[in-house]
Formats: structure tokens, C-alpha cells, sequence
């Protein structure tokens, strides 16, 4: 047996100092790996090549969809959906390979269990080994002292398989849970709390390796919001330990950019070895949610001892020969811009080839990139990687040579494909590019581009869904690709096609002697109906061979054919006025002059009152009104909004909902105007404790009329009161459909408002300079 490290336990870290080789928005950067916000990585090599299971962030708190990163190169990624988990959230996924039945085991979590799934290939598609979905396989203290989240495996020599979890292990008597699995997966034939006076200020996000005897017990620390977060470590002549602290390796740098680094893996390949973790992004943003997904190497010293990591921008390079043959013609070319937010988002980021820096437009409507090659040059191939992967953009891709005329390489405009890169085929010759966003998948996101790159030659190397097609894409003429890569369309050549519904699903027959026809620069398929009809629900094509597990799925389950955002924006949605009536009136109705519709009382009506030179509805406590209108979709995702009020409060509780333009319930999916105390929450409330607004001075403002304003763009929200600005921070929502507006009090009832209301207005755009 090897001897244990004996080294002492060192004081917690401070800020490392060392020189970046690169700044973070210089061109070619190697960190972050991953064009997009992703966290919690589980890096793993199978076969030929490398996958990154990771959280989906950037979404408010960690939520799907279930996908995985892939590369033969490691340094050219494709984002990939996974069947499952299905679940709201989808933390820190982890995937091993059984060499005892050949299976792939896949461990996420929820707040606050883990579930474990099977697949005959590191893709899927998965199944919860216990059968049902949602099974849980470990739940939340099954090791006292142990709360359950960011669950690791870890294969010993032996093939015996040990899994580790934890979060919050910092209080007394806390720590990890830990377990040795039995061969089914599905229960543990021996645990143990590693407490926290061993693996010292234990967090969360435990990763164990072995090398030369020793166990290496990995663990973040800090809070995974702010600069405190870091990797710690220690060792142990066995997988459940007893554990001897060793000491942090990975931190913030010192000139911040590197701000938050933790919750990681390792991957070695022969001698080397690399840790994969996420860090904040660049500038970096509220509450810390939207993370990226960084590489450096990994050293030991003679004795044993991890060696201190310096992170960097650099990372490490292709661990492999590169997929992508041509030149990026793109690189650090002139670029024009129809907007762009402010210097942190520059076109010029959008062709600098670093999956750290965005270029992000001002609008969330359409607006468009252009791109100056230099010359006339052969385009064959655009891959442009969108903010979020995750969601489906709609865009034209245009060519010109003298930057007036213009002919199109690629039309997206019908595009419902999520992915990262988007890869378009043409064959032009052009100066000039130009990208423009038309809409997509969720509203209040807009066009933002971490990098588009242009290649002279054909470059299909990377996995994608090429072909995807419903009965829903035909459209009389065509059947459109709208679920596919390529784009394009199957042109009908000959014969009849008609859409109709048979047991409960959309089909499409092509009558006897039919013909389509799908041409593209680098895929080419007829689709033909002899002499009889030809019955077709879907139509699946992949630019790599499916396993028969895929095969077999994908034969049973349809497109998933999801809805684009409304953009169409209304404007005004809520406007009331006290004006509207006269002192002393009793008000049951109030008339909305936005959208049409009205507010009703549930409860007592209010009353009209003048009061400090306005007439406003008096609460007090007991009035309740309803909308007979629900908000229109161009409210819901991350929509940009307009708030306005005129609010009088004679003596301030610590929360009162003046207004709750939202009924889900969820975190981030809410927007409340409130007149409270709450230093946090006491003005507006989105359910998201970093995402939401109080002032501290409010007690000064008791009494008096309070003229509230509140503008939302998309990234900053801004609130001010009597035009003083008490609140300025990019926070994102999660609008869902909402039923009605609510007055008096929230739609779960609670915060009782006790005031006066003189005005409210509500528009689904930015419309006042706040």
C-alpha cells in the first residue's frame, strides 16, 4: 500500500496572483470551452471521444433541458439533447461506464435527492433504474447529517462503484454522504458521513480520484455566488476515508476575471491530468447563475500533493487532430452592427473566436451583423454559436460581395432546431456576411452571438440532427426542414400530399406516384410513394450512426414541435386611474385602458378618496380586485416591461402587494409591485431574493406619495422612486402564462395591501428612460 500524505492542513485560501497569459476578451482564448452558460461539469472520455455532462445555467436556477457537450477534438463542441431527466431541475449530472454489464449510469440531482439512469450509450436515451421517472434513489439525509445534491461516482481498480454527495456540510456534525453501490444500482451495501472536521469547510460538489494508492477527495467550498467559492482537497488510503485535509488548489485570481471557480472533475489522459469547472462569466452576473465551463492542467508534486492550479484563459488546447479542416475566415474581421448593448458586448466579440465575450445587440427584436471579410472569398460553410444553445433561434444568413446586394446562404426564419453551433451549408462567394435575427424560442433574449465563423471548405465533422420534419412543417407546397440543421425543404416534384389526423396524431400521405425532394450542398434524399399511399409522422436524419437504443427511441417518440415567442409586441397592457371617477365613488368595476378587459372586486369594493393632491382607490386590507384579462404572451420568458404607479402608503408593513401582474408561484416567475418595509423585496418582488428591489429609506417616504417606476430590457431591470434610482441590476425571468392580474394583495392570497393607489400601468416593452 502506498504511504498517505502527511502534509499538514494549510490556512484557507486568499485571492491567487499570477499572470494571465491572456486577458479574458483577448481573441482566441481557450477558457471557457463551452460557447454558453453551463455548470457543475462531469468531464468523461468513452471510446474516441469526450463528453461534458453539465447544468443547463443561465436560466434563474439551474433548469433544463437535459443535454451533453461532445468532441472528438476537444476544442470544437456539439450541444446535444438528452431524453431525459425530465424533471424542473436538472443539477450536476454525472455519467459512468460499467465495464461489468457495458452500461452507462447517469446520477442527477434535485433539490434535495438523486436519481440514477441507464443507457446502453453515454447519449441515452437514459431510464431511472427503479422504473418510474421520478424514482429517487437517494434521498435527502440518507446518511444523517448529510444533505443530498452533487452526486459523483467513482470506479475503484476493482470495479467497485462508490457515489458521493453533499451540500451545506459546513455545519457542525455535517458532511458528505457516501456509499459503496451494489451491482444493480440501486441500493448501497455500506455508507458513511465524511464529516467536515475531515474534508475541512465541505460545501458541496465532492469528485474523487485515485493515483499511485492514494485517494484524492475533491470539494468546493465558499458560496458558488461570489469570489469565495474554490476547490479543496483531501486524501485517504481508502474510498470512504477516514480523510486527512490537505489544503485549496483552485480560487479567484486576482484581477477577478476568473471569479468563483469550483464544483469540478478531472479528466487524464495518460499521465495528464485536467480539471473541468465552471467560473462566472465575464462581466460577471447577479447572483452568479450564469456560469461557464473552463479547463486547466492538473499537476502533483513529488511527494503526492496537488499542485497550487493557476487558472487561466488560455486553457489547454485541442486534446486531439482538429475536426475543422479550413481556416476560420471570420477571425478578428471588421464588423457592423445594427446596436449593441455597451462596451462589455461588442460586435467585435462576435468574430473573436472566445466563448467568453458576446456580442449582445440593445434591442430584443430583430437586428442584424455584418461581417467584412476583407476580399471576395469561397464560403461553404457559417457555424454561429447563439447565447443559449439550449433554445431555437430564427435568422437569415445573407452573402454579398459589394455590401449592398445581398443573396441568402441560409434561411432560418422557420427554424425550430435548438443547438450550438447552428451550421449552414452554401456554396458562395462573397465579402460580406450578414446575420440577422428574426425571433425564437422565448421572449426577451434577442440575437446575442458568442462567436460566428466562417470556413471556405465544407465542414460537416461536427454530430447533428440534420433532417427533422412533422406533419406540422408541410405547408401545401413544401415540406419544410424546420426541425433540421440543414434547413431546406423536401420540394414536391410530382403527385399529391395532404396533412390529416389518425389515432390521436398529425400525419402526412403522399398519394400513389408522389415524389419529394430534398437537395442541400452536402445531403441529398427523394422521398418517394409507388403505388400506394406513404404514411409519415416524422422524419429523423443524423450525420452519425445512431445506436440501435436511439434507433429504437426515436421510432417511438415524436418531434417535439415547440411554439415561437410572440414578439407582436401590445404596448400598453394595464392602465387604471383613480381620475376615472369621482371623490366618494364606490368602486366594484375599474375599466382597463390597455388591453381590453376590466378589474373587478373579489371582496369589498374601494372607495375614492383625495388625498395629498390626488384622487387614488383606498386599501385597506380588505379590497381585492381581478383582471377579466390575462397578460399576452409577449409577457412571458424573460419579456422586457415598463411598470408605473403612483402609491401612497400611510404606514408600511413589511411586504404589501400593491399589485401581482403573475399567478405561477415559482422562483423568478413572478412580478409583484409592493409597498413594504423588506429591504430586500419591499418594492419589487420577482420571487428571485437577488433578482428582486426594496430601499432601505422607504420608512421615509410613509405617508407621501411614492411615484414607482420600474424598466426592464431584458438584462437591466432599473427602479426608482420619485426619480431616484434605488435599484440597478441585469437579472433574467421566467414569465409563464398568467391567468390575471391580481390588486390588493398577491395571487397566493398574502401581503394585504393598506393604501392608496392613484394610478397603474403596465406596458410588455421598455417605453420610459428610467
Amino acid at each position: 500500500m502506498k504511504k498517505l500524505l502527511t502534509i499538514g492542513a494549510l490556512a484557507c485560501c486568499t485571492l491567487s496572483i499570477s499572470a494571465q497569459q491572456k486577458a479574458y476578451n483577448a481573441p482566441s482564448t481557450g477558457n471557457p470551452i463551452l460557447p454558453g452558460y453551463f455548470a457543475d461539469p462531469t468531464v468523461k472520455k468513452f471510446g474516441d471521444t469526450y463528453y461534458i455532462y453539465a447544468t443547463t445555467d443561465g436560466s434563474g436556477a439551474g433548469f433544463g433541458p437535459a443535454q451533453v457537450w461532445t468532441s472528438k477534438d476537444f476544442g470544437n463542441w456539439t450541444l446535444m439533447p438528452m431524453n431525459w431527466p425530465d424533471s424542473h431541475w436538472i443539477w450536476a449530472p454525472d455519467v459512468m461506464h460499467d465495464a461489468k454489464d457495458g452500461k452507462y449510469y447517469m446520477v442527477y440531482c434535485q433539490p434535495c435527492q438523486l436519481h440514477m439512469g441507464v443507457s446502453d450509450t453515454p447519449r441515452g436515451p437514459w431510464k431511472n433504474v427503479l422504473g418510474k421517472s421520478d424514482a429517487v434513489l437517494v434521498p435527502d439525509r440518507f446518511v444523517t447529517n448529510a444533505i443530498t445534491l452533487d452526486g459523483q461516482t467513482f470506479v475503484d481498480d476493482d470495479g467497485s462503484v462508490y457515489m458521493y454527495w453533499g451540500t451545506w456540510g459546513i455545519y457542525k456534525g455535517f458532511g458528505c454522504g457516501a456509499g459503496k453501490l451494489n451491482d444493480d444500482k440501486k441500493s448501497f451495501s455500506e455508507t458513511r458521513l465524511i464529516p467536515n472536521t475531515e474534508v475541512t469547510d465541505f460545501f458541496e460538489a465532492p469528485f474523487v480520484l485515485k493515483r499511485n494508492g492514494v485517494y484524492y477527495f475533491m470539494y468546493s467550498s465558499g458560496s458558488c455566488h461570489d469570489h469565495t467559492y474554490r476547490v479543496q482537497y483531501a486524501t485517504s488510503d481508502k474510498p470512504l476515508g477516514p480523510y486527512k485535509y490537505q489544503g485549496c488548489i483552485l480560487e479567484t485570481n486576482a484581477d477577478g476575471t476568473i471569479h468563483g471557480p469550483g464544483h469540478h472533475s478531472v479528466l487524464q489522459e495518460g499521465d495528464n491530468y485536467y480539471i473541468v469547472y465552471h467560473r462566472h462569466d465575464n462581466p460577471h452576473s447577479n447572483r452568479g447563475f450564469h456560469r461557464q465551463v473552463c479547463i486547466d492542467k492538473m499537476e502533483f508534486l513529488p511527494d503526492g500533493r496537488i499542485k497550487t492550479i493557476t487558472p487561466t484563459h488560455d486553457g489547454i488546447g485541442l486534446l486531439a487532430p482538429s475536426v475543422i479542416r479550413s481556416r476560420n475566415l471570420a477571425l478578428d474581421c471588421k464588423v457592423e452592427a445594427s446596436s449593441y448593448y455597451d462596451d462589455d458586448f461588442k460586435p467585435s466579440y462576435a468574430v473573436d473566436d472566445n466563448n467568453g465575450t458576446l456580442w449582445r445587440p440593445k434591442g430584443t427584436g430583430s437586428e442584424w451583423l455584418k461581417i467584412d471579410l476583407g476580399k471576395t472569398q469561397k464560403i461553404k460553410t457559417i457555424m454561429t454559436q447563439f447565447e443559449y444553445g439550449t433554445q431555437f433561434y430564427q435568422y437569415l444568413i445573407e452573402t454579398s460581395t459589394d455590401g449592398h446586394n445581398w443573396k441568402v446562404f441560409a434561411d432560418k426564419s422557420q427554424n425550430r432546431l435548438a443547438g450550438s453551433p447552428m451550421v449552414d451549408f452554401g456554396n458562395a462567394k462573397a465579402r460580406y456576411v450578414r446575420l440577422t435575427y428574426l425571433g425564437g424560442q422565448k421572449n426577451g433574449f434577442g440575437g446575442a452571438i458568442w462567436n460566428i465563423k466562417v470556413y471556405p471548405e465544407i465542414e460537416d465533422a461536427l454530430p447533428q440532427q440534420w433532417l427533422g420534419l412533422t406533419p406540422a412543417d408541410w405547408n401545401g407546397r413544401e415540406w419544410l426542414n424546420n426541425e433540421g440543421m440543414l434547413g431546406g425543404s423536401f420540394k414536391l416534384k410530382t403527385g399529391s400530399v395532404f396533412r390529416q389526423h389518425q389515432e390521436d396524431k398529425d400525419i402526412l400521405v403522399l398519394q400513389p406516384g408522389t415524389e419529394l425532394e430534398f437537395k442541400s450542398a452536402v445531403y441529398c434524399q427523394t422521398i418517394k410513394a409507388d403505388k400506394e399511399p406513404l404514411t409519415l409522422t416524422n422524419l429523423r436524419h443524423y450525420s452519425w450512426q445512431q445506436a440501435e437504443a436511439e434507433k429504437a427511441y426515436d421510432a417511438q417518440n415524436d418531434i417535439v414541435r415547440l411554439p415561437v415567442a410572440d414578439n407582436q409586441k401590445k404596448g400598453l397592457i394595464v392602465s387604471i386611474t383613480a381620475d376615472d371617477f369621482l371623490t366618494g365613488d364606490t368602486i366594484s368595476y375599474i375599466e382597463n385602458h390597455g388591453v381590453d378587459g376590466y378589474f373587478e372586486t373579489l371582496t369589498a369594493p374601494c372607495i375614492v378618496e383625495e388625498i395629498k393632491g390626488k384622487k387614488a382607490l383606498r386599501f385597506d386590507s380588505l379590497q381585492v380586485y381581478q383582471s377579466s384579462f390575462a397578460l399576452p404572451a409577449t409577457m412571458r420568458d424573460n419579456a422586457p416591461y415598463t411598470l408605473e404607479a403612483w402609491v401612497l402608503n400611510p404606514q408600511m408593513a413589511m411586504n404589501e402587494c400593491v399589485a401581482d401582474f403573475t399567478t405561477t408561484h415559482d422562483e423568478l416567475e413572478k412580478i409583484m409591485l409592493i409597498s413594504g418595509t423588506e429591504p430586500r423585496c419591499g418594492v419589487v418582488n420577482h420571487y428571485g431574493w437577488y433578482e428582486d428591489a426594496g430601499y432601505k429609506d422607504i420608512k421615509q417616504l410613509e405617508g407621501e406619495w411614492q411615484h414607482i417606476i420600474v424598466t426592464f430590457d431584458g438584462r437591466i431591470e432599473t427602479v426608482s422612486i420619485n426619480g431616484k434610482v434605488i435599484s440597478r441590476k441585469d437579472i433574467q425571468l421566467l414569465l409563464k402564462p398568467s391567468q390575471y392580474v391580481t390588486l390588493g394583495r398577491n395571487a397566493e392570497r398574502e401581503w394585504l395591501f393598506s393604501g392608496y393607489l392613484h394610478s397603474l400601468k403596465l406596458w410588455d416593452n421598455v417605453i420610459i428612460d428610467n
